[in-house]
C-alpha cells in the first residue's frame, strides 16, 4: 500500500452511524406546563416527513446548537425568520435571558430542568392554532484550538444527518453547500443546516445535498488512477451493495449474531476518533467520561500489519459482558495526507473476539491493485 494510494480529500470521521443523537432532548417531565402531542415526537413523525432545522453558533468559548425536529410544512413557518435569530443570537447565561430582539411570533423560554443534557433554553414559534414548533437551545464547550473546528463542526453535522439517515458529508460539502453567517465580533461564521429525511425527494436546503455515487465496493473513485483495493474475504463474511464514503461493506454470516465489517478512508485523528467511537458505543456524550477511555484506548493500541506497512488496532467496549456492544478499528497509514485506511467491526464483545483473527488476516491481504 506505500506510494501508490490514490489522492482522497481528507474526512475526519466515518465510523458506523448509529441512532445516536448528538443532543439528547430530555424526557417530559410531569411538571411541565407544556408537552408536545404524541405526533410531534421526533422518532413518530414519518421520516419523508421529518425536517431538522438547525445551526451551529460559536460564541466566545463554547458553541450554541439551536435546533427544531418537526414536520416539514410546519418547518415552514419558522425558516424565513432562523436566519435572522442566528445572526442576531446572544445570550447572557447569568442573567438566564436572550440579549437580542426576537422576530414577531418568537418567544423564548430559560428550561426549568437544570440545563439536563446541557439544553439550557428554548425558542417557541407560533404555529397558528397548534402546538408550537420547539427549537432547544444547547450549550456544549468547543475546541480551543481554531483549527480544530472544521473537523467539530463536521461530526456533528453527521449526526444530524445520521438522525435523518442521509449518508455523511464532507468538509468540501459543507463548505460549498452549508450557508454560513459571519456574526460581528466574531472570527468563526455560524453554520446553518436544513434538511429532511431519506426517502423525501424535495430538498429543504443545502442541508439535504446530494452525496457522490460510490462505486463498486472495491473500487477506489479517483481520476487519477485506476488501481482497486484488493484483499482476501474470509468465508463468514458476505459483500454488501456499495454505500456512499464506504471503500467496501461486509456483513458477518452468523446465525446466533450479527455483525458488521466497513472499509473506508479518512484522515488519522487517533484520541477524537476514539471519543467519537466512544460515544457511539455507550451511547453519551459525556467528556469527562469519554475521554479517558478513549487516551487508554489509543495508549493501548496493538500492532498490527497489513502487508508491509504497520497499524493499530483500537478496542472500542461498552462493557466485558458477552453482548456488549464493541468496535475494533484497524488503522492503516497511506503514507499520503495523513490519511488512513480503516477497518471497523461494528458487534457485541463476544462475535468481536470470534472474528479478531479474521480482521487481522484481511487487514494484512489489503493492496492497491
Amino acid at each position: 500500500m506505500v506510494g501508490c494510494s490514490p489522492r482522497y480529500e481528507a474526512r475526519v470521521y466515518d465510523a458506523p452511524k448509529t441512532e445516536t443523537e448528538f443532543v439528547r432532548e430530555p424526557p417530559a417531565m410531569a411538571s411541565s406546563p407544556r408537552q408536545s402531542p404524541p405526533m410531534m415526537g421526533a422518532s413518530t413523525i414519518p421520516l419523508s416527513e421529518r425536517r431538522i432545522l438547525g445551526a451551529v453558533i460559536p460564541y466566545k468559548d463554547v458553541a450554541y446548537f439551536l435546533k427544531a425536529t418537526d414536520k416539514t410544512e410546519r418547518l415552514a413557518l419558522a425558516e424565513s425568520d432562523f436566519r435572522t435569530v442566528v445572526e442576531r443570537f446572544a445570550i447572557d447565561t447569568e442573567k438566564r435571558e436572550m440579549n437580542f430582539q426576537l422576530p414577531q411570533n418568537w418567544t423564548s423560554k430559560w428550561r426549568d430542568d437544570g440545563g439536563q443534557f446541557n439544553v439550557i433554553a428554548e425558542f417557541n414559534v407560533k404555529a397558528g392554532s397548534g402546538e408550537p414548533i420547539k427549537f432547544t437551545v444547547t450549550e456544549l464547550s468547543k475546541p480551543a484550538d481554531v483549527a480544530a473546528w472544521d473537523s467539530y463542526l463536521l461530526v456533528n453535522i453527521n449526526r444530524w444527518r445520521g438522525q435523518l439517515q442521509l449518508p455523511e458529508t464532507d468538509l468540501v460539502a459543507i463548505r460549498n453547500e452549508l450557508p454560513s453567517i459571519k456574526r460581528e465580533g466574531f472570527a468563526l461564521p455560524a453554520t446553518i443546516f436544513d434538511a429532511t429525511g431519506a426517502g423525501n425527494a424535495a430538498s429543504t436546503g443545502a442541508g439535504n445535498a446530494a452525496s457522490p455515487p460510490t462505486p463498486a465496493s472495491t473500487s477506489l473513485p479517483t481520476p487519477e488512477s485506476p488501481l482497486k483495493l484488493a484483499y482476501e474475504k474470509p468465508d463468514s463474511w458476505e459483500i454488501q451493495a456499495a454505500k456512499p464514503f464506504r471503500l467496501a461493506t461486509f456483513k458477518i454470516a452468523n446465525s446466533e449474531r450479527s455483525g458488521e465489517v466497513v472499509v473506508s478512508l479518512a484522515k488519522d485523528s487517533p484520541v477524537p476518533n476514539a471519543e467519537m467511537w466512544f460515544e457511539q458505543v455507550l451511547q453519551r456524550d459525556d467528556k469527562a467520561i469519554i475521554r479517558p477511555l478513549a487516551t487508554k484506548s489509543v495508549n493501548e493500541a496493538e500492532e498490527i500489519q497489513a502487508g508491509t506497512r504497520p497499524g493499530k488496532l483500537y478496542s472500542i467496549r461498552s462493557g466485558d459482558e458477552a453482548t456488549a456492544p464493541v468496535l475494533l478499528v484497524a488503522a492503516i497509514p497511506t503514507g499520503e495526507n495523513e490519511l488512513c485506511l480503516f477497518v471497523k467491526l461494528k458487534s457485541d464483545l463476544r462475535t468481536s473476539e470470534e472474528q479478531k483473527s479474521n480482521l487481522l488476516s484481511f487487514v494484512n491481504s489489503l493492496r492497491w491493485e
